[in-house]
């Protein structure tokens, strides 16, 4: 089964973040399709079936099933949600969502700021269903379809159990809109593809992280950079001496997979420089680098989304951490 990976804990039908919102007189960018209450009624697999055929543009790639329908295949999707655990797992969902009314107007703000300055005007579908764990997040450029379960307060009885704890802590109500954001807007993210270098690497997710961080007015950065609070400090702490340790190791230009998984892929530390940073860092210092880019230079978020010369970026950032 694919598991998308980036990719003081209140309900969150209360705001998770010091930041309060108004969001009534916002335009309607998006809209939620709310499909939990339907999944929890369904009583056999060919309602199920049924249901999957109704809502196939999105439900079928979810699952990622084939058209036409093959009975086995459907049969081992709907023993996911036929089970004595579904409905506590439903239950869960309702008591840390409620409505989903946050959830939708927040993500709803983040667009409505990304389309206000773009050219192209995004108002994607926010399917929500509880998928017994089967995915947590598939998108398309007009629907955003999330496993909601996958989303449940940290230390919930139900949890994915084939993920380690370093990324589980990133699957939590506080993670869910900038996730689902980052994982729709990697869609239009251009990158070069003959640049194998590690710098190409850094400043695509860098520019996602921006782009996220700037549509996101009520998500703190080292949420949307996937940290905790302790983890980002550490790396503010410490943003000079990774530089030079980049800019010493020649790794910016590093083309070497297995050496640039060291520094951008999952790990719970860069043990190459510290066991006391944690992984990613190669993305973190993307995001720095862009940072100082976008300070220097009139650039939309679109435009930025669509620049592949990472170079261009690199050397006009005129960033240099002291």
């Amino acid at each position: 089964m694919r598991k998308t990976v980036f990719f003081f804990f209140l309900l969150y039908s209360c705001s998770p973040t010091p930041c309060q919102k108004t969001y009534n007189s916002l335009i309607k960018e998006i809209e939620i399709n709310d499909l939990t209450k339907n999944l929890i009624t369904i009583k056999s697999q060919k309602e199920f079936s049924d249901f999957l055929l109704l809502n196939s543009d999105f439900l079928i790639p979810f699952f990622e099933l084939k058209t036409p329908l093959e009975e086995e295949d459907v049969s081992q999707v709907y023993s996911l949600i036929d089970n004595i655990y579904y409905d506590s797992l439903y239950l869960d969902v309702e008591e840390t969502f409620r409505d989903f009314s946050f959830v939708y107007n927040e993500l709803n703000h983040s667009f409505h700021l990304y389309n206000k300055q773009s050219k192209i005007k995004f108002q994607p579908k926010l399917n929500i269903i509880v998928s017994g764990f089967y995915n947590d997040l598939q998108v398309s450029s007009n629907s955003i379809t999330v496993g909601i379960e996958y989303f449940l307060k940290k230390g919930n009885k139900y949890k994915p159990s084939d993920l380690p704890d370093y990324i589980l802590d990133r699957y939590t109500p506080y993670h869910l809109n900038s996730t689902l954001l980052t994982s729709f807007f990697s869609q239009f993210n251009i990158i070069d593809e003959s640049d194998k270098t590690m710098l190409n690497e850094m400043i695509a997710f860098g520019k996602l992280y921006y782009v996220v961080e700037k549509i996101s007015d009520c998500v703190q950065k080292n949420i949307i950079l996937g940290y905790d609070l302790d983890q980002y400090n550490t790396l503010g702490e410490n943003e000079a001496f990774i530089y030079s340790y980049f800019i010493q190791n020649e790794l910016f230009f590093e083309k070497q997979q297995k050496e640039k998984q060291k520094y951008m892929s999952e790990r719970p530390r860069t043990y190459e420089i510290s066991s006391q940073v944690p992984g990613r860092i190669g993305r973190w210092l993307g995001w720095k680098i862009v940072h100082s880019y976008m300070d220097n230079h009139e650039v939309t978020l679109e435009e930025l989304l669509m620049e592949t010369d990472y170079k261009k970026i690199f050397y006009n950032s005129n960033y240099k951490p002291s």
